[in-house]
């Protein structure tokens, strides 16, 4: 998979979302979520030791559910059928919950990428490996979670496309280095994994 997407954006065939967010902004917001906070005054210490402009990879998935209570509730037609949706950082490896029902289907536009002056990030996960991930977190945060149980599942959609950000290189004051990115689409800092994309489910029972 990490050669099909180098071989798409080498041929410009590649999806983005949009940029919308301030660059400096952007990164401003992600350190002070880094910082975290406590009576205005940082908590955790580090340093910026460089920054580079980015197209992180990720994947869009729907999948149709079937979920059900068991026999008894079956003759009352209590069964469960609809969308949920993923989105998968092939980057780090994890996958987000996305909100099919409240946000509707994920707008990303078609770029040249020969164009853009970004270095494109290769995917460090196989496409077996993301939808086994993907189907294993659908069963666990959703089927299980609402219905009690496991649900059949059926891939619906699957989309590759990549984020703009800006890779942040951080030193820790005990020397460890991580990298952290400042994405600067409409999801911004705000929709960053528990903090926005998150799934409902309608009609629950």
């Amino acid at each position: 998979m990490v050669k099909r997407l180098e071989k798409r954006e080498q041929l410009g065939k590649v999806w983005y979302t949009p940029i919308t967010q301030d660059r400096e902004e952007a990164v401003e917001k992600k350190l002070r979520l880094l910082h975290g906070s406590f009576f205005g005054k940082p908590i955790v210490k580090f340093e910026v030791n460089a920054r580079k402009d980015v197209y992180v990879p990720y994947c869009y998935l729907v999948y149709h559910f079937h979920a059900e209570r068991g026999i008894l509730f079956r003759k009352n037609g209590l069964e469960k059928v609809g969308d949920a949706g993923v989105i998968f950082d092939l980057n780090e490896a994890h996958p987000f919950q996305y909100d099919v029902y409240e946000s509707g289907g994920l707008k990303l536009t078609k770029k040249i990428a020969g164009s853009l002056k970004r270095t494109a990030l290769p995917a460090g996960i196989s496409q077996q490996q993301m939808q086994e991930q993907t189907e294993e977190y659908i069963q666990d945060k959703i089927m299980k979670r609402f219905y009690g149980r496991p649900g059949q599942l059926e891939l619906k959609k699957q989309q590759y496309f990549f984020r703009p950000a800006v890779e942040l290189q951080i030193v820790y004051k005990n020397g460890a280095v991580n990298k952290r990115y400042a994405y600067l689409d409409d999801f911004g800092v705000e929709s960053e994994h528990i903090l926005g994309l998150k799934y409902r489910v309608e009609n629950n029972f």
